[in-house]
């Protein structure tokens, strides 16, 4: 099985021979890869709606792989038993504040794991805020491209970390370190469409009530620029 750059990207910081936790699993292609290129000897597949589940189940049916894919119809990591012994939890595919939901409600079962692999589909800075605030540090980030959207796939372990410029956990502060290939043309796509907002909003009556959000934007774009700046140092393709 051959999965799309946003599910690849997360599967490639899986570390071998871990037990992994596919969270909202859907219809079990990570965990099926996973298992299939011999990544992880055990996958625990959790899905909370009973359609996908259902798709599930034949998928895996399909490949033979019931007896290596533990299948469980859950919500989140409470479906979950502390004799799995899960090394490594992988949540994708969900909003940045239903993420941060599931990892609350399942704190408990995070005390021994060893890494989240997070793939947040929005307000991933509130994810990243999570993480910090909450006993973890972010130790790699990078972007994917599918189908000409861009997808931040996030890793942590446990640690303390300090995040001087709050800004960065909008842009990613790995992103940001590592000068991911990918940046510099999200980092355009956000200046452009705050520009967008910019020229809504001029457009509107209501000058008075519009005016913070205006300065906001304005930063913003004035601070965004700043990190295209520093990423695009040394690139010609910039």
């Amino acid at each position: 099985m051959k999965l799309k750059p946003r599910l690849a990207t997360v599967a490639s910081f899986v570390t071998p021979g871990s037990i992994v936790a596919d969270i909202g699993t859907d219809h079990a292609y990570l965990s099926i890869y996973l298992i299939s290129n011999n990544i992880s000897p055990r996958v625990i597949a959790v899905e909370k709606q009973r359609g996908p589940f259902k798709k599930a189940v034949d998928v895996v049916r399909l490949f033979n792989l019931e007896h290596k894919i533990d299948l469980r119809l859950g919500d989140g990591l409470t479906a979950l038993k502390s004799s799995d012994q899960v090394d490594v939890v992988v949540i994708a595919g969900v909003g940045g504040r239903t993420l941060c939901r599931i990892l609350i409600a399942g704190k408990e079962r995070l005390k021994k794991v060893k890494k989240l692999i997070l793939q947040p589909m929005s307000e991933v800075f509130i994810v990243r805020r999570w993480l910090i605030s909450n006993g973890f540090r972010l130790v790699a980030e990078r972007l994917a491209d599918e189908e000409g959207h861009f997808y931040e796939v996030l890793v942590a372990e446990r640690g303390h970390q300090v995040i001087t410029d709050p800004f960065l956990l909008e842009v990613g502060p790995k992103l940001v370190e590592n000068r991911d290939p990918l940046l510099i043309p999200l980092l355009k796509t956000r200046i452009n469409r705050c520009y967008l907002i910019l020229k809504s909003l001029a457009c509107s009556k209501r000058k008075e009530s519009l005016r913070q959000r205006k300065a906001y934007f304005e930063v913003k774009i004035e601070k965004l620029q700043e990190v295209l700046d520093y990423v695009g140092q040394g690139r010609e393709d910039n």
